[in-house]
């Protein structure tokens, strides 16, 4: 049964305190493992709708399994990143939960070809790419045609600017 379907997304930014560990700072020590570069910076620039959900509810596990991307189920629920994703099954969330930085979108889930511009810009999810492993959302198919054409390079800048996009658009950490 799919869910019912969402509110078109509204551009919210979450900032998420990185908590010390085991000895490790949010300004020094051992930082975790990111899908992007700004994570180990303290904050975390997420896209998600007005109620916190991130990819308008589908199954970011999904998108590697047959079939390819599914609605996901409120009842299969997880909270990572200052985001709540939503899955399939309760064997979905599971996966997600042992590795969430393997099954996240890079660039908290706004378009790779926007970032690797400097910009931030919505997503369709339906449009994507596994590249290295790594879920790759995009805005239109133009935006991922041109992605695909040299996603080395596209995804250095996309690194290197997404820093900067998280400082610009993202709120101080206290």
């Amino acid at each position: 049964m799919s869910p019912a379907p969402r509110p078109p997304l509204a551009l919210v930014v979450v900032v998420v305190v990185v908590v010390a560990l085991g000895g490790a700072s949010a300004c020094g020590g051992a930082a975790p493992p990111a899908p992007a570069p700004a994570a180990a910076a303290g904050r975390v620039l997420v896209n998600v709708d007005e109620d916190g959900v991130a990819m308008m509810g589908l199954d970011p596990v999904s998108y590697t399994a047959p079939g390819g991307p599914e609605a996901g189920d409120a009842a299969h629920a997880v909270a990572h990143g200052g985001a709540t994703y939503w899955f399939a099954s309760a064997d979905h969330a599971a996966a997600f939960a042992a590795a969430p930085d393997q099954h996240a979108p890079r660039y908290g889930g706004f378009c790779a070809y926007a970032a690797s511009q400097g910009r931030l810009t919505e997503v369709d999810p339906e449009i994507f790419l596994i590249h290295d492993g790594h879920l790759l959302l995009f805005a239109s198919h133009d935006f991922h045609d041109r992605f695909a054409a040299d996603p080395a390079r596209l995804l250095a800048e996309a690194d290197r600017r997404w820093p900067a996009l998280v400082a610009r658009h993202g709120a101080p950490v206290d």
